[in-house]
């Protein structure tokens, strides 16, 4: 985990954790869909910082935004960036389309750029992680393209497999409940639990002599966490 005034930047295990544990957000009921378009992929050269930077001086600058309009920026490495507190509404949409509702920016121009795989992933579980975290339940109503609700094709015409609603309920959204429903295993439920207790959770993945009763009482105890 990296972080640079505001801005935090963590990978998937990272992300699991931070979400999982986090306290004083509001209530969301969407989660909005977004592609930067601009900066694309050829922009994108280890700068994540300079990119958040740049995005939220132009929202302010340009747009006359109070800061940075989108929650969680994912980036073709797979990184994923905090921005806007989550104790605020997205500023991805128009008023009052805002409202109790998450903004994903993901860096890349979907209408020419082709996904890397690690993204993808990334996109996969921060949706799943926040549906879980805030009660949503996926459907086009809940994980809403821009495009849906403006005239623009974002987020994109090649987001997974388009950016239509029926591209959507066949594309996207199943990998979205799939991952919802995925079990948690011994590795993410250790890192949980040794988080809360300030030890280093690798000692134990060292082992090659764990009982399983010993894993599945750490996913339990990472499941009484909040953990799923």
């Amino acid at each position: 985990m990296k972080q640079e005034g505001k801005f935090i930047l963590m990978n998937r295990d990272e992300l699991r954790i931070y979400i999982e544990g986090l306290k004083g957000a509001k209530t969301f009921k969407t989660i909005q869909q977004h592609h930067t378009a601009s900066p694309a992929y050829k922009d994108v050269k280890n700068n994540h910082f300079q990119l958040m930077k740049g995005m939220e001086n132009y929202h302010i600058n340009t747009l006359k935004m109070s800061e940075i309009a989108q929650h969680f920026s994912t980036f073709p490495d797979g990184g994923i960036c905090l921005g806007r507190p989550l104790t605020k509404d997205g500023g991805g949409f128009l008023s009052p389309l805002n409202k109790d509702s998450i903004t994903i920016e993901n860096v890349g121009n979907f209408d020419s750029d082709i996904m890397t795989e690690e993204q993808k992933q990334s996109i996969i579980l921060l949706n799943a992680l926040l549906c879980k975290k805030f009660n949503i339940v996926p459907y086009t109503s809940t994980l809403i393209y821009h495009c849906w609700v403006q005239n623009t094709s974002c987020p994109g015409l090649k987001w997974f497999g388009g950016n239509t609603r029926t591209a959507a309920e066949k594309k996207f959204i199943p990998l979205i409940k799939a991952a919802m429903e995925e079990p948690l295993t011994f590795e993410q439920a250790l890192e949980i639990v040794s988080k809360k207790v300030n030890t280093v959770y690798q000692y134990w993945l060292k082992r090659k002599d764990i009982d399983p009763a010993f894993s599945a009482l750490i996913i339990k105890i990472a499941k009484s966490f909040g953990g799923e």
